[in-house]
């Protein structure tokens, strides 16, 4: 996540990842933001000023260490029994337990959906390295590669059961 984006580039996938993060916080009625390392933090803004949201998440980059414990953000929602409709992974999609100590993405994933039957898994791969933490052919995991200002479109059609291949074949070109 500490790339950039592009060889001419100085904006990194991390500052993407905040970006998209806090557009979501701001269009969305409840919100539990945060960033995963070795450990997962939750990091809860006020809604409205975008920019000084993103300045106060950067600084907090380093708190979590530098692993790719994804998984970390289900077992909290575990642990403290919080029940969502939607969890956004906002990552470069390279998820997996540093720890040893066997928990994974897929199986916490099936647990919190007995927890939370009605809950969606979006991964937002900003990468392209090809990697997926988990299977994505499952119905309520989405992986979505890339990002663009369109995102909530993408996210609207998922939600009302319009196919992702039928919103591309809407777009004019």
């Amino acid at each position: 996540m500490r790339a950039t984006v592009s060889p001419k580039s100085k904006v990194r996938l991390f500052d993407i990842g905040i970006v998209l993060a806090m557009l979501f916080r701001n269009r969305c009625k409840q919100v539990v933001t945060g960033i995963f390392g070795d450990v997962w933090k939750v990091i809860n803004y006020p809604t409205g000023n975008i920019l000084p949201a993103i300045q106060e998440m950067r600084r907090h980059a380093g708190e979590v260490g530098y692993c790719t414990n994804g998984y970390k953000v289900v077992e909290w929602l575990l642990e403290n029994r919080r029940v969502v409709d939607k969890v956004l992974i906002f990552t470069d999609c390279q998820m997996w337990n540093s720890n040893g100590d066997g928990k994974t993405f897929p199986r916490l994933w099936a647990r919190y959906k007995t927890m939370a039957p009605g809950a969606q898994l979006y991964l937002f791969d900003l990468a392209g390295y090809g990697q997926m933490p988990l299977r994505v052919a499952q119905g309520d995991v989405y992986l979505i590669a890339g990002w663009s200002d369109r995102i909530f479109d993408v996210i609207s059609d998922l939600q009302e059961g319009r196919g992702i291949v039928d919103a591309i074949n809407q777009v004019e070109l």
